[in-house]
Order: structure tokens, then sequence, then C-alpha cells
């Protein structure tokens, strides 16, 4: 059944809120609730985004336009369900194909559903369209490849498409379904050429057969083991390309020529593999490509090429496919194709290197921009990089265009909006946005637009802004918009002289031009104006009489004015023609009050450019020019060397003026002047330098020697090594000067934050080097570079720098010194600037008052930052700073304040960077210790504090106990345990007194001492002297008398108690190994007692009818017991009114949840609601069944959290109601398959309790499963055989129909009480005559038969034993002194006596109740022996032992399967769960494991196995309770994944049954895969049983009685329900609530309640 769900709610809401989000937001962006799968943008301007199960159609700027649901569908890799290799499940639709066909106005859809086959829809409204019915078209598998793309030919066009086979042992096809015929396989073609031509559904649409040609398609070759995914296909001219990605080869590129058929077109297939020089033999894949094919040069590829399991090395590479069109038509092995040869042949990248190397790079797309290519590359950080390409296959500029907030990856290629150039649509994994190809609006000047280096952008002359091409007027005309080819060519006003000296002084005439671009635009009559830029005051006003320039001549008074101006000066020039103006500011030296430029090494250089004149001989700049002839060339140093003759020799240019002039020249280096030599016109010596330092790159100046800040132009900043010998990566010498290198080893941190300052440590060796070092930056990215003077050299080993702020990513960091401007390999590294960081989780999230918990903080990009503040959202000033560790962040809680109540608060966080976080949290009362016990244990202490039941969760690390002493500090507890009301801790020392200790829980301290007796000192001062006096009296009187006696004695006692402790150890052992199950259970199974269908539901539904608790008197009796006569019920319309609305299945469910949004809807009210529901509907349980399952995905999806705690508990409406629902269905499995063995379990329990003794008042037993019900003080006893004559029919005839003549052996126990005895004697006839036949205990006495009269024998009569303090004992076997094999009668009682309440708290059977705490056997005759409880623990072994097959029965019982086929409940329950788990991409199999045991072991068997009496007619005693409990707690404990360690401290209950559990475990798995394995059910299967299941027990409860029990729910909820209706637009039900609310209120006046 291929029924799409109907959209929910949530979903269209988040549509409509998304698409008014784009009308208003400028950013152009749709947000989408699942991943996105393919994205395609139509001519029209229409853009279409599919998601999973979703397909998109927005307009051109991201409006929502038509949302269509496309999935799930129930599915299977099957053309029909019944009979299919592989379970059919709700299936995802995973958008495969996405084409839009322009020509024909549609678009063609593909998935995973439906076999593959597409949708062809309207291009302008997707929501109409039409099916097709040939499969396969796309791959059915969400990770198997699928492209699909149009090729226009030259008479027809063609759909290709390429999709990853399945062959047989393609990983694919579900492992059931290979080599089964069912499965739908197709043709086993991997590449096809279709014809999209002809009417939707027709058998030619989307054929690939080419008539009597056969068909065009490449299929695999069989068993061959390679799989083939197919990353992108295109066309270009006359040829098609596809890229695919082989296992078995690497990258590989296929070509074929477009011709007339598409026969003919395969059989010119080529294919080639993607060359890549990288090395190091990891596998090859390509990513994406990008067609790029320019006007005037070949057509080439950009391929993404990636190393297999390394992500991050990547890289871009040109391939020419004009090269590839020539290359021989043949194909690799794996490819079956007619008529061509097998080869394997290489497609080599251009020039054979990559073009761009960069990290994590995904994919590309391309665009010609007139004769440069730009590349737009997506990264798995979220970056979108754009690059610039010249026409010489050069990389000019790489930049970061956008950036990801959430740092998703970019899979998908950018697509370029058809309606306006400027933009493309970038898609992300859950968002796609429309962004401009270029920031142009973002360079303010020309020169700054110019520069960016965009061949999207260019200078607008007119408007005077940088723009895009179609945003300038006549930008075809190159003087009105500039391109980036033209660099210098931006307008410009410039003028001469340059500078003020004494030229001007004669002339007094400004010339002012204009660049050439500008100049085309000036006419006639254009105004040219100077003026001083600082108060605009005009200088001087021109006209333009030609084209070239515009004379402007200044008057005597302007040019004094100029001349007195202090130097520099800024003057604005401007041309004005119509109504435009253009200018420029430029600076104007006034060579009259220059001064010489002294802290710069270019004095000379700086003079002559600022327009002025520099005198070598004066070393000075002047406004005149100077005597010397080689003036207008400045001297320079050129180079120096150190001479092997140890001098310092400077070569220098123009230096012939200098010594012509004599004048004496110094070498200044590292602080020192040394006298300079001229050796000829050109070059100077200095003696051998003095090196102080000789690790140091030393910078070289030559000055003048009369004044030492006259500095000979020094432009490249010369210097020397202070080593002998220099090596080109050399910066510094050791001692003994000899060069070696600098290495920087590491850096710390790795990553930084790239909106904040961090100091960055650079660890290597030989890095004290240089004057000074600088830290350079570079972008792997954008390669753009910034630097950091901000360093520290701290020694040789260690160099610190304050890190700039820049864009992240990864990037290269390089330390250099001094005038270094290379970057150099040996001291480099790669630095990562991370993204803003914030916090997404914090926990936990419940806090004590006091505060002091820690808090630890999840979020990303956490490691680089380095505060994080935190503070209550209502006391912002009370912040407190968080602190890391090992990389985790930590905040201490704060305290509440007294005058705050606990409850629900909100804390903020503050991250350095980032915005200010809010998470709420709940502060708790801070925890009550209120008492402490202590146990010495092996030399240890074990000390157990009690304390008050809360929800804080305290763990381990967050509590401390001290046991304080007199002297020294106090002993701290090492804790072992903590529970809900305990906290044990363990003190390795036993000879410590504690009279008292403390407990803190972060600042807050409980301090516990143990209450001294307030008669302890009175007893004190009385019994040391009698004990003194009695000491003396013995000793004065019998010390050597009766020392011997007592040493006798002493040994005698001793003997006795090693005797009887090793016969309690050789009686526990002999019986361990010679216990078995010989129990004597019913033999007749159909005299099992078992509760009718009705009464057993009854018992489920509501457990608290049994307890004795007030319950309403619906729940007390909700049986029919008699058929009611027809007609009885009087029409009523209200009533009618509920019965509709709660048949309603959108109603019903709105009013389940809204009734569980309700405060005062209690889990008690939740319970019998589902109850309700459950008999209202029992005649209509598939319509029950259908509101279940709607109920469980509603519960499903808000699980989404921690979906491993789903349906662990019963505090919603569904769980109960689930609980019922599987007990009903499970009745028959449970009476034919698990009731009998359940009950011989319970039987055999009762057996071996009975077989030792039985305390008759505490229920304590000898042998049992608990050990808190475990007796182990009581005396010998022994086992008698009592023959037993029924003799009962005396008033009623209890079994007329059995022989009760011959009596009945049966075996008691001395110590058994008279009752008890009773007991077994009827549990004795019970298993052999059946429960059919029952009697009342009370109404039975027993006469012991003896020579004289009998004797009755009762439990107190006048002869019961009175103890000492008043308790009287029960009389027993023993008591009367009954022998073995005497006869006893039952007889039917005369006289009935009752024991009252008060007397029967004064009676005691083997326990004394003494103590609360000790076990006091009751006082016997004789001497009483040692017992130790221990010991004893065996007799729960020995029990254990005796039931196992019982036990093991039944579980295998349960999880068995019969006939192959499991109860039809559970195989739905399952079939949901697994569907859900499939729709959540839940990869985590412990997640559908765990639900599984929550929905059927948890939810059904625990409560049969706990509660028989739910199936039985029997009475479940106390004792026998806590034996199921273990029981019930093993069979729980075999479908758990956890193990658990178990040690001498574990309790026994878990102990006891420790090495079964890994055994059921296995039991659990293999019964769990059996399922998971058979098919679905389908809905008529289900349906069926469900009818039947309805009509078999039809009529058997109150089903109106329940519906009114619902209607006074919606009676009192009606307001919130009305409400909520309204909302929902569903109000037109609000008439009949009101008709509901009628109707109740008449029946309360009628005394209804």
């Amino acid at each position: 059944m291929n029924r799409l769900k109907d959209v929910p709610l949530y979903l269209l809401l988040f549509h409509s809120l998304a698409a008014l989000a784009t009308e208003v937001n400028p950013e152009e962006m749709f947000r989408f609730p699942s991943r996105t799968n393919n994205i395609a943008v139509s001519a029209s301007g229409k853009v279409f985004v599919a998601t999973e199960n979703f397909l998109y159609q927005l307009n051109q700027r991201l409006g929502l336009e038509v949302c269509e649901r496309t999935g799930p569908l129930l599915e299977g890799p099957c053309t029909e369900q019944l009979g299919c290799c592989a379970k059919w499940k709700e299936t995802a639709n995973v958008n495969k194909i996405l084409v839009v066909d322009d020509k024909k106005q549609r678009v063609l859809t593909c998935g995973t559903v439906r076999l593959g086959a597409c949708k062809v829809r309207e291009l302008h409204n997707i929501s109409r369209y039409q099916n097709d019915s040939l499969k396969n078209v796309a791959s059915l598998h969400p990770e198997a490849s699928t492209i699909a793309f149009l090729v226009n030919g030259p008479m027809k066009t063609y759909l290709v498409t390429a999709v990853t086979p399945t062959g047989k042992s393609s990983r694919f096809i579900p492992d059931t379904c290979k080599g089964n015929r069912t499965y739908y396989e197709g043709n086993g073609a991997t590449i096809f050429l279709r014809n999209p031509e002809g009417r939707v559904g027709d058998p030619t649409f989307l054929g690939f057969n080419d008539g009597a040609h056969g068909d065009a398609v490449v299929s695999p070759q069989d068993n061959y083991p390679v799989e083939l995914q197919y990353v992108q296909g295109f066309q270009w001219q006359s040829h098609i390309y596809i890229l695919l990605n082989a296992n078995t080869s690497g990258p590989e590129i296929i070509c074929m020529d477009i011709k007339d058929r598409r026969t003919s077109t395969l059989q010119s297939f080529a294919q080639a593999t993607l060359f890549c020089p990288w090395r190091g033999g990891q596998a090859i894949r390509v990513l994406s490509s990008a067609l790029i094919h320019p006007s005037h040069s070949p057509a080439f590829m950009a391929a993404i090429l990636s190393q297999q399991g390394h992500p991050e090395n990547t890289a871009l590479y040109f391939y020419n496919l004009s090269q590839f069109n020539e290359y021989r038509k043949c194909h690799k092995v794996y490819f079956m194709v007619k008529n061509e040869e097998v080869c394997n042949e290489f497609l080599y990248p251009i020039n054979n290197i990559s073009m761009f190397n960069h990290s994590g790079l995904l994919s590309v797309s391309a665009r010609i921009v007139r004769d440069w290519i730009v590349l737009f590359l997506g990264t798995d950080d979220g970056q979108l990089i754009k690059l610039v390409i010249d026409g010489n296959m050069k990389l000019i500029h790489p930049t970061v265009l956008f950036e990801l907030k959430e740092e998703t990856p970019i899979h998908h290629r950018v697509m370029f909006d058809k309606l306006d150039s400027n933009h493309l649509y970038l898609t992300s994994e859950t968002e796609v946005r429309r962004l401009k190809v270029a920031p142009c609006d973002q360079y303010i000047s020309c020169t700054d637009c110019l520069s960016a280096l965009d061949p999207f952008c260019g200078w607008c002359t007119l408007k005077k802004r940088c723009s895009f091409e179609n945003e300038c007027e006549n930008s075809n005309h190159t003087v009105h918009w500039i391109t980036m080819a033209e660099q210098n060519s931006c307008p410009r006003v410039t003028f001469t002289p340059s500078a003020i000296d004494y030229s001007l002084n004669s002339a007094k005439l400004f010339k002012i031009e204009v660049t050439e671009k500008l100049r085309t635009l000036i006419k006639e009559n254009a105004i040219c104006t100077m003026r001083k830029a600082r108060n605009k005051e005009v200088i001087c006003i021109g006209k333009y009489t030609n084209a070239n320039d515009c004379p402007c001549r200044l008057s005597n008074n302007i040019y004094t004015q100029l001349e007195n101006e202090p130097d520099p000066i800024i003057i604005e020039a401007s041309v004005e023609f119509s109504s435009l103006k253009f200018s420029t500011n430029v600076t104007v030296h006034n060579c009259y009050k220059i001064a010489t430029v002294r802290l710069n090494n270019v004095p000379c250089s700086e003079c002559i450019k600022s327009g002025c004149h520099w005198c070598v001989a004066e070393h000075k700049c002047t406004h005149t020019p100077c005597n010397q002839t080689a003036e207008q060339f400045c001297p320079q140093v050129d180079k120096a060397t150190l001479h092997p003759t140890k001098d310092l020799r400077i070569f220098l240019k123009h230096a012939k003026v200098l010594n012509d002039s004599n004048i004496r020249l110094n070498c200044k280096f590292n602080g020192q002047l040394l006298v300079a030599n001229w050796i000829d016109s050109s070059t100077i010596h200095c003696l051998q330098p003095q090196f102080k330092d000789e690790r140091r790159i030393i910078p070289v100046n030559v000055v003048h020697a009369t004044n030492s800040t006259d500095v000979i132009d020094n432009p490249n900043n010369i210097t020397v090594y202070s080593c002998d010998t220099q090596k080109p990566d050399c910066v510094f010498c050791t001692s003994e000067r000899i060069c070696t290198e600098s290495v920087v080893t590491k850096i710390y941190p790795v990553r930084v934050s790239s909106s904040g300052t961090t100091t960055l440590t650079i660890v290597g060796s030989g890095l004290n080097v240089g004057l000074k070092a600088v830290l350079y930056i570079r972008g792997m990215s954008d390669h753009i570079t910034v630097k950091t003077n901000n360093c520290t050299i701290e020694n040789d080993t260690l160099v610190r720098c304050i890190l700039p702020k820049t864009t992240h990513g990864k990037k290269t960091v390089c330390l250099l010194y001094d005038s270094e401007s290379q970057f150099m390999s040996n001291r480099t590294a790669v630095l990562e600037y991370t993204s803003q960081s914030f916090i997404t989780k914090i926990h936990p999230t419940v806090l004590w008052a006091s505060g002091g918990r820690n808090i630890t903080i999840n979020g990303k990009n956490l490691d680089v930052i380095k505060q994080v503040q935190m503070w209550l959202s209502e006391d912002p000033n009370k912040w407190t700073e968080c602190s890391v560790n090992n990389r985790t962040w930590i905040c201490v809680a704060p305290s509440l304040e007294s005058r705050r109540i606990p409850g629900n608060h909100s804390m903020s966080f503050l991250v350095s960077g980032s915005k200010k976080q809010d998470f709420p949290l709940t502060y708790h009362h801070d925890p009550v210790f209120y008492n402490f016990t202590k146990i010495i244990d092996d030399k240890q202490l074990l000390i157990t504090v009690l304390k008050k039941k809360d929800n804080l969760c305290l763990q381990r690390e967050e509590v401390k106990i001290y046991v304080p002493r007199d002297k020294g500090d106090p002993l701290e507890c090492n804790i072992t345990e903590i529970t809900e009301d305990k906290i044990k801790c363990l003190l390795l020392t036993s000879d410590t007194p504690v009279p008292k200790i403390e407990v803190t829980v972060g600042p807050y301290k409980a301090v516990l001492t143990k209450p001294v007796p307030s008669k302890l000192i009175f007893i004190v001062l009385i019994v040391i002297p009698v004990m003194l006096v009695i000491f003396i009296s013995i000793y004065c009187w019998a010390t050597s008398r009766k020392a011997k006696q007592f040493s006798q004695s002493l040994n005698s006692q001793m003997e006795l108690l090693e005797s009887q402790f090793r016969n309690q150890i050789r009686e526990g052992f002999v019986e361990l190994q010679t216990e078995g199950s010989d129990m004597q259970l019913l033999e007749d199974s159909g005299s099992i007692p078992f509760l009718d269908y009705k009464h057993f539901a009854v018992r489920t539904f509501f457990p608290e009818s049994g307890n004795g608790a007030s319950v309403p008197s619906f729940v007390s009796d909700p049986i029919v017991t008699a058929p009611q006569a027809p007609g009885k019920d009087k029409p009523n319309e209200g009533f009618d009114t509920l019965t509709n609305f709660l048949s309603n299945e959108q109603f019903l469910v709105t009013l389940i949840h809204i009734l569980e949004q309700q405060k005062d809807f209690s889990i008690k009210d939740r319970c019998r609601f589902a109850s309700f529901l459950t008999i209202a509907f029992h005649s209509n349980l598939v319509y029950l069944t259908r509101i279940l399952d709607r109920l469980l995905k509603d519960l499903m999806d808000q699980s989404t959290a921690q979906p491993k705690l789903l349906l662990r508990g019963t505090e919603t409406v569904v769980e109960k109601l689930l609980t019922n629902w599987v007990s009903l269905c499970m009745y028959g499995f449970l009476r034919e398959s698990v009731g009998e063995p359940l009950f011989k379990l319970v039987s055999a329990i009762k057996q071996r309790i009975n077989l030792g003794p039985v305390d008759a008042i505490s229920g304590k037993a000898l042998y049992t499963l608990n050990e808190d019900w475990l007796l182990w003080q009581v005396t010998d006893f022994n086992t008698l055989k009592l023959n037993v004559i029924f003799q009962l029919s005396t008033e009623v005839e209890y079994g007329s129909d059995l022989d009760l003549s011959c009596p009945l052996e049966v075996d008691v126990l001395d110590c058994d009480t008279i009752g008890q005895a009773k007991e077994k004697i009827f549990e004795t006839f019970f298993n052999k005559y059946g429960y059919s036949q029952r009697f009342q205990m009370k109404d039975i006495d027993l006469e012991l038969i003896k020579n004289g009269p009998n004797q009755i024998l009762q439990d107190i009569d006048q002869t019961s034993q009175v103890l000492e303090n008043g308790m009287t004992k029960l009389n027993t076997i023993g008591h009367y002194r009954i022998p073995a094999a005497a006869s006893i009668v039952a007889i039917k009682r005369v006289n009935s006596s009752k024991i009252d309440g008060e007397s029967e708290n004064k009676l005691c059977h083997l326990i004394s109740p003494h103590s609360e705490f000790v076990e006091n056997p009751v006082p016997e005759q004789g001497k009483q022996k040692f017992k130790v409880k221990e010991m004893y623990l065996t007799k729960l072994l020995s029990s254990k032992v005796a039931l196992h097959s019982f036990v093991e029965t039944l579980f295998r019982s349960i999880w068995s399967i019969p006939n192959n086929k499991p109860p039809m409940a559970i195989r739905h329950v399952f079939d949901i769960l697994q569907a859900q788990a499939y729709n959540k991409k839940l990869t985590d199999p412990d997640v559908l494991h765990i639900w599984k045991t929550n929905s059927l072991p948890l939810r059904f068997w625990i409560n049969i196995i706990k509660n028989p009496q739910f199936v039985f007619d029997i009475e479940k005693t106390p004792h026998l309770d806590s034996c199921l409990s273990v029981i019930a707690q093993a069979f729980m404990d075999s479908f758990s994944l956890s193990s658990h360690q178990l040690g001498k401290h574990s309790p026994t209950n878990k102990v006891l049954y420790a090495r079964d559990i890994p055994h059921y475990k296995d039991e659990v798995k293999h019964y769990y895969r059996q399922i998971a394995d058979m098919a679905s059910l389908t809905e008529e299967e289900m349906e069926k049983f469900l009818t039947e299941e309805s009509k078999k027990h039809e009529n058997e409860f109150k089903e109106k009685d329940a519906m009114v029990e619902l209607g006074k729910y919606i009676q009192k909820y009606s307001v919130q329900l009305e409400s909520k209706l309204e909302n929902e637009g569903i109000q037109e039900m609000n008439e009949g609530i009101s008709k509901i609310r009628e109707f109740f209120d008449r029946r309360s006046k009628c005394g209804w309640e």
C-alpha cells in the first residue's frame, strides 16, 4: 500500500514561517527541516530543491511557492509485498534525479521509492504531476549514485542517466534478497540513453530501446567485483562526458560523441583514468567537476580530487577535454561495450600540477567572465571560495566569498541565477541562499575596486562607484566602465610642477591634466580649479583650451602664500564639465620649507621623489639645483660582503660624486662605527667587525664621517651574517662562527579564535636571532597575508607573538627576522582560526540551593576561548568565572539566595567573543541527611548514611564523608555507592570510633551524630561496682578451684561450636550437590485455575481494584454479568454525540494530547482513561489499534532528545493503552503457551518454600530465593509423613465424584503450625485432584486419630505455650507430639473460632519479635545453637537449582516462536518500532533493542510474572511475591544490553542468576533477530486478527458505561478542549461538546455520579 501520510501541521507552519521570513529577510535565504538532496534552477527563475520526503518550489528570491510531500511510502525491494524477500517498511524518499526541462515546461523527479520510477511535474506548479511506471530509472538505495542530464542532439534530445549497478555481489542488495527471484533488479545496465519524448506512462517514455538497433545501454561485466559511483555528467558541443569513481581503479571519465541514433552514440564510447600526481598509494576519488569553455581556447574541465580516507587532502586540477576527444575508443574491463577494445588510458592534468590546493574541497562551479575564469569552490567547513584565473592559467586571486556560520559542508555545486547573472544559489545541508557573485559595492574608490582583481566588478565612471557591468550605463564603452585589466586607468586629475620650487617661482603656472580615459569625456569649456584642501581657498582657476591640459596661472600674492606654507601642502585639483566633476587631493611639497629626512634609509630618494633637489655633498634637500652634475641619481648602498681578508666590503652605486668630493664615510653596523676607506669610486671597505652577539643578522649602513645621522640611501636594507660562511637558510651562528639554521618545531595553541586576540607560543631551536621577529600569517584558501610585529624573543627556544584577528580557516604562519621577506620552510607551521564559539548543552541541569555543583559545558570551538562567565539571569551583577579542566569547561553553580524559592530558573553564560546564552535549570532544596549506621567487615568500616529521597542524582565525586578524630585530620571515607535514600562508604580501618560524621556536598555541610542513651551513665554507675564486687568475690573464693573446670568447659563449648560449623557447612555442600527438581506438581493441566478473558482483562486494566482501595463503581465492576435487553437504553442526542466524537480519530487524539497538558490530569487519571478507552472500543479493536499507532508515533516524535527512555514508564495515556492492548491480544498466546509453565513455576516456588521451616507470622522461610525473606535462625526440624483421610461431606458435597476414602500421604514438618500443615495437606490434594475442588481453610479442622477420643488440632488452644514476654507461641506438629505415619482426619468445622486483632499481635512462631533488626529464635528447651546468617546463603542457591528447570521452561516459552509464527501483537508493535527507527535515521541498534524491550518484556511479561493472580485464580503471598521479583529481575536482565560488574558487596538477588544471564541474553537477541527477519504484517492480516478477537469476546464489557466515563473527562476539560479545537480550525465540533456537557448536566441532576 503506497499511501502517503498527511503532511503534519507543524511542517506547514514551519514552511509558512520560512516563507514569511524570506519576504522580510534581506539575506534571501530559505531553511529546510531536513537535509537537502538536489537543487535545480529553471530559465524562468524558479528554484527547485529536493530534500528527504519533500520537494520545494521557490521563486527567484527564495520565497516559498509550493511544498510537495514525496514520502515516506510503505515499500520494499519487490513489486509485491506478499512473498517479498525483504520486509516492507516505511521508506524515506531520497531524491536522486531533479531535471528541469525548460523547453517542455516540466520537471522530472525520481527518488528511492516506487522502485526508482519518476514523476513528471509542471514547471510552474510542481503539485501537479503525472506518475510514470518505468522502474529503476533512479537507484533504490540512498547511498547508491544516480546522475541524469538532458543532451541536445542534432535531431533529438536524450536523457542520459547513470546508476550504480546492483549486481549479485552488490552491498546495496539486502542479504535476504540475493539470489531471490522476488527482488526487482531491472535489466542490470548502468548507463542509459533514454527517450524523454512521448506521453508519460507509455512504454516508450524514458525508454532506452532504439528499435531494431537494440538497447542504448552500457552494462557492467557479470561477476566483476567493482562498485561504480557516478559523480557528474555534462554536454559540451557534440560530446557527452560522465565522471565516476571505481573502487578498483580510481576516478574515471567517459566520453561519447552525440549521434542521430542512441546506439551509435554508445559506439563512440571512450574511457580514461584521471591521473593525479599525488604519491603515497592512497586511492583517489573525484568529488566534483565543472566544464570551462572559453571563447578563444579549447574546452577543459576543473575537477576536485581527494585522497580516500583523507578528506583534508584535496586539490583542484584542470584537464584538457579537447585532448581527451582525440583518444582511441576503448573502455575498462568492467564495462560491456560492443565493438570496442579494453584499454587502460590516462588523462593527465594540464601542466601535470594542481591549480589550487586546499583541505576539505567538496564542490566546484565555473563562470567565464570576459577573459577570466572564475571558480566557486565549496568546502567541508562551510566556506565558499572564489578563484580568479587568467588566460595563462595563472591563479590571480583566491578569496572567501561567503562563510556559513554553522560550518556545515557545501556538497552541492553553486547554481547561477539565470535571470540575474550577478547572483548565485548556495545550497548547504539544510538551507539555500541567494548571494551576489561579488561584493562590488563594498569598494569605495576606483583603486580599491580594480585592485580587488574581481572580474565581476568594475568602476562606473559616471556614477563614480564600483558596480557590476549591467548596473553601469553604457558599460560597453570602456570609458564608462573600467575593468580590472586596466589597473592604471582610474580617473585621476594631476598637475605639474609637483613641488613648489624655483621653477614655479619663474612661471607661476600649474598645468592640470587628466588620465586618458577621462580625457575622452571632457568637452570644450571645461573648467579646472585648484584649492587648498584645508580651507577650500582657491589657488587658481583655468579653462581647457584643448583636450590635453588646462593652464592655471598663479598671482604673485598666491605664490607668496604657497612659498610660506609649511611643508607639505595638500591641494585639491578638480575638473568640471556639464554636470560632472572630477577631483583629486594631491600632496605638494614646499621645497623652501622641506627638511632633510634623517630617520629613514633613503633621504635622497625621498627628496627627489617629492620634486625637490638633493645636494649630495651637503647632504640636504633644497628648492634649487645643486652644482653636482649627477644630482638626479642618489648614491646608495648596493651590497655588502665579508671579504676573505676578514674586512667588510660595501659596494655603492652613483657614488662617484662622493669620491670626487672627498667625502669621508664610516660603516655603521650593530651600533658600531668603523672608518671606511675608498677602494675605488664604487667600493669602500671597513675593518673586520667585532660582533657583540654571534647569533645575529647584522644590518649595514654607510654614514658621513662628519655626522653619523647623514645616511647614504640603503633602500634594500643590506645585511651581513655574523658567520664565516653563509647559507641560504642560515640566519644565525654558533659561538664557533658556524652557520646553523633556526627551526620552528611546534606552536601552541594550534587552534585559536578568529574573533579574539591570542598569544601564540613558538617553540624551536636557534630562535634568538635578529633585532626583531615578525610573524606572517597567510590564508590557505584566500592567500591573504597579514602580519604581526608584536613578537617577543624570549630565548633561544621560545618566541611569543600576539595574533591579529582574521577570517577563520587554516593558515600558514612563518617566523621572519629583521629584513627577511621570503618564507622559510623550516620556520613555518599550520595554525587554524576557528569561527565563533557557542554553547550547545549544559549538564547537569538540577542543582541544590547552596550551590557549588559543577556544571559541564558542551559546545562548538570551546577549546579556543579564554573565558566563560556564568550568572543567574535574575542576578546579572553576581557572575562567576568558569574554569577549564582537560579541555572541558566547568562552571560552579552559584547558591540560591534565601529569599528565592527553589524551582525553575534561568542561567546565563557569556563566552568570550560571543553573545549571551540562556539555559533553563532547576534548583532543589539541599540534600537532607538524617542518620548513619556502621558495620565492621574484614577490618574495614562500612558506613551507610541515610538521606531523604530527592531528584538531585548525586554523583560520587560530589559528596565527601569525613570521620573527625580527636587528634589529627579527619579521615575521608571512600564512597562506594549512592542511591536515592542512602550513601555507602568504606573506611580502611576498624579501630576508629565514629561518634559523628561530616557529609559535605559542595559548600553545604551536614554533621550527623549518634545519640547517647539517656540511662547510660546510670547503668554504668551501677554495673561497675557490682562487677567489681563479683570479680573480687570470684577471685578470692574460687580462683584456684574453678580454673580447671572453666578450662574444661571452654574447651567443650569450642568443640561443640566447631562441630556445629562443620555440620552446617557439610549440610549446605551436600544439599547443593544433591538438590534436584523433585516437585510433585499438578498432573492435569486442564485443571489449572485460569481466569477467563474478561476477569484477566479487568485485573490488568485496574490492578488497584484488587488491593482493597476505594475505586469508582465502574472500575470495581466493568463486566457484563447478564445480557442486556434490547432497546433498554433510550436514544440520547448527547450520548450519540459523545460516541461520534470518540469515534473520530482526529478528535480523540487531540483530546488525549489536551488532557495530558493539564496539570491536574494525574498519572492515575491517565491510566484509567486508557483503560476506559480500551473497554469502550473493545468491540472495535481495529479503530483502537489505529489510535494506538498514531499516539505511539506522536510520543516518539516528542522523545528525540533521549530516545532510550521511550516507553520506559507508564506516565502517558499511550503507554498504559499499549499495556492494555498487548494484554488483550496476547491472552490467547499466554493461555496456550506460557500459562502452564508459569503455573508450574508458581507451584514449585510454593512447594520449595514449604519444604523447610516457615515462620507463620513473618512469612520468612529457610528455602527461598530472596535474602530478605531468609529464615536463618531456626532450630532443628524433622519431616513427618502423615496419612490424611477426608470426611468433608457433612453438609455440602464438595467432591461427590471423587474417591476420598483412600488416605492421602502428606509430608509435614514437626515445626509446622497446624495452619501450615492444613495448607500442605490441601495443596497436595489440589495437585492430585485438580483445582476444580476448592475448600475454605477456615471451614476445615484436623483431628488426630488416637486410641482414645480423637484430638482436635488447633493453632491456639489451652495447651499453647506462653513465653516470658507475654507472647503466645503457635502450636506446631511437634507441640502435639504427633508421630510419623500418624492418621489425620480432615473434617468440616462445626464451631468457628476467630482470633481478635490484639491477640494476633501477641503471637509468635519461630521468631520472637523482640528486635526490629536482629532475628531472635523463640526460646526452646535446652541449649541454643550458634547461628550465622551467611552460612545459610547456600539455601538461596539450592532453591535456585531446584527451580532452575521451571524458570528456564517459562523463559523459553516466552521467547520461543511456535511454528515460526510469533503472536500478531508482537509483530505489529515491532514493525512500528522498526519503521520509526528507520524514519528517524537511528544508527544505534541499541535504541531499537531498548524500544522493543520496553514495549513487550517490561510492559507485559514482567507484569504477568510478578502478578500470577492476574492469570490464575490464586492468592499471591508476600513471600511468593518476593521470589517472583527475583525471577522477574533475572528475566529483565536478560533483555538488558549493559553488563553489571558484580562483587562481594553486590546484592544476592543479582548474583543468584549472574551466570545464567549471558546465555539468556544470546537467546533474546536471537529471538529479536528472528522476528526482525520476518516480513511485515499486512494491514489486512492485522485487521482480520483484531476483528476476530473483538467478535470472540463480544458483549463481555460495559462499553457504554466506559464511554460515559470518558465523557466525564470531556465535560471536566471542555473549556480547554473548545479553545484547542478552535485554534486548530475544527471549531465545528464545539457545538457537539456543548451537547455532551448538557447530557452530563442532566444526568447529574438525576443523581448520577
